[in-house]
């Protein structure tokens, strides 16, 4: 504790003394000294974090548009069913999960295709 306490001292010696440059007389100096880091952490945050999500929902909604009829899929909650009834202009999606049983889903659910691992399997093996 002590040690933390004489670091902060020397580095309260250490502050800017008035008519130093960028020092109280010169506020704007300090403003847009302050802006800078700001500005750089703003241009990372999107190349980083708001450019992928845009490319990852851009992907998401042409694969949306690309589904037909007899089209396996899986929902976010993790339903597969074949998808019964799809039209361009609906939000609405009818799938059919067994023989006896359909339900309507919105689009915006339905996370993709869906493909069994043994299907995946086979489609590799076949491949090679």
């Amino acid at each position: 504790m002590g040690d933390l306490v004489e670091r902060l001292m020397l580095l309260a010696a250490d502050a800017p003394k008035a008519g130093a440059p960028g020092g109280a007389d010169n506020p704007s100096g300090q403003f847009f000294g302050m802006l800078v880091p700001l500005f750089l952490i703003g241009i990372i945050f999107y190349f980083l974090l708001v450019r992928p999500q845009k490319r990852e929902r851009d992907k998401q909604g042409q694969i949306l548009k690309a589904l037909k009829k007899n089209d396996r899929v899986v929902t976010i909650g993790g339903i597969v069913g074949t998808i019964v009834n799809i039209e361009p202009d609906s939000k609405l999606v009818t799938l059919r999960v067994n023989d006896s049983t359909r339900m309507d889903f919105l689009r915006s659910v339905i996370q993709g295709p869906y493909a069994d691992v043994n299907e995946e399997l086979s489609l590799k093996e076949t491949k090679t």
